[in-house]
């Protein structure tokens, strides 16, 4: 396997920022969460094989390269940015990944061209259905957005209790890397949205990977949502894991991965 270091894009005026790894013939597209940018992947790049496939780590607006990007903050907006991102790469189709936020993603992609999405790989994902949040809970998320150590309790509590070091690594990320206008559109957008009629019955290919240690978005989330509504998807669940999975287990991160998209290679 050739290590190939990871070359940044030059951002376009209204183009999505995007860093681009390996040079292989299968195009994947790799969308981020709610709380962090691309380089939430950057522990997983000594792992995945360039020769084989061709990353494009996105930043949506309002996130690292793309940071100075404002925008509706919709996932129809997402999702019209990524086919653009797909468009200048010229990729008619290609694979998609998403994580957490971005699992819904995915889901809009698959059912807007689904001609042009091979497969799709959705991690700790949130649904089509949104994520419903009473209030107690919608003003804690909320408050992350500014308080300091909110963030970090929800990175903790997310990660089945990973250190404060790990808190504080993501605290600094998100306040240098995402943009504080986006952070409560982008969570709006997590709690209100809803397509899951666009999206039942969809024959693209899904894999679902959870972690064991995320309380949210576990397996019994998943058998009602992304497995009752898709009829090709299947379900990983990694082993002492949290709702991080590509830093959490990396080497087996990109395993489960790359085996999958293998498997819809073509």
């Amino acid at each position: 396997m050739t290590h190939l270091s990871p070359t940044s894009t030059t951002p376009q005026a209204d183009r999505l920022g995007f860093t681009l790894f390996g040079t292989g013939p299968e195009p994947v597209l790799v969308l981020h969460d709610w709380l962090g940018d691309h380089t939430n992947y950057d522990a997983l790049l000594p792992y995945l094989d360039g020769d084989a496939f061709a990353y494009a780590f996105v930043d949506l607006r309002g996130y690292g390269r793309s940071k100075h990007l404002s925008g509706d903050y919709s996932i129809d907006e997402i999702a019209r940015d990524c086919l653009d991102v797909a468009d200048a790469l010229g990729w008619h189709r290609f694979h998609v990944l998403g994580h957490s936020m971005t699992g819904m993603v995915t889901q809009r992609l698959a059912a807007d061209a689904p001609e042009r999405i091979k497969s799709a790989i959705a991690v700790c994902p949130i649904s089509a259905a949104g994520n419903r949040l009473p209030p107690e809970a919608a003003a804690f998320f909320a408050s992350t957005c500014e308080n300091d150590d909110a963030f970090r309790r929800l990175v903790k509590f997310v990660t089945g209790g990973l250190s404060d070091v790990w808190a504080n690594r993501k605290l600094q990320q998100n306040r240098d890397g995402v943009a504080p206008v986006c952070r409560p559109r982008y969570l709006d957008m997590m709690v209100n949205t809803n397509f899951v009629d666009d999206v039942r019955g969809l024959a693209t290919p899904f894999l679902v990977i959870v972690g064991d240690k995320d309380p949210g978005l576990g397996v019994e989330a998943m058998q009602q949502t992304f497995l009752a509504w898709h009829p090709n998807a299947q379900l990983a669940a990694l082993p002492n894991c949290g709702h991080y999975p590509m830093q959490e287990c990396p080497p087996y991160f990109a395993l489960l991965v790359e085996d999958f998209l293998r498997q819809h290679a073509g």
